[in-house]
């Protein structure tokens, strides 16, 4: 499989859970929690992949846009990151957890057009079929370890 058929199937696991967060009200406190927990376990593992693979691999290629999309896609990382703290601590049972949570979903949503719409597609221009497909086998074997802690 190709990294770009692994990136999509993570990201749809993404936009199923926030489906379901935003239906989730103060008194399912439990339930946004596990939902939002399982959210950010699988996110920080594909993050860390990508961030360990992709990243990497992005910033030796010559082309300047396509090492400025690596920086720009890692700092959407980060950002996220920040959210997600801000509503791990503000609790579940909070009345506007859910209003919270659409920044979050907002900055996912750029996200997963840069990678879907321009990395994805494009990325045969800047890397082999060959490279493609090898940092595709290794973005999962890191998710997938990354997933076991």
């Amino acid at each position: 499989m190709s990294l770009g058929w692994y990136i999509k199937r993570d990201h749809d696991l993404y936009r199923v859970l926030f489906s379901k967060m935003f239906k989730t009200t103060e008194q399912e406190a439990n339930l946004r929690k596990s939902l939002f927990e399982q959210y950010q376990h699988n996110l920080y593992a594909h993050h860390d992949a990508e961030e360990r693979v992709l990243f990497p691999a992005m910033l030796k290629k010559p082309q300047k846009e396509w090492r400025d999309l690596a920086y720009e896609l890692e700092m959407e990382h980060r950002a996220m990151k920040i959210l997600i703290k801000e509503l791990t601590e503000m609790g579940y049972s909070s009345k506007v957890w859910v209003y919270r949570l659409s920044p979050l979903f907002s900055i996912m949503r750029i996200h997963w057009d840069k990678e879907e719409q321009f990395m994805i597609p494009f990325a045969l221009e800047y890397h082999t079929g060959e490279e493609w497909e090898e940092l595709g086998r290794k973005f999962d074997e890191a998710v997938q370890e990354l997933l076991k802690r």
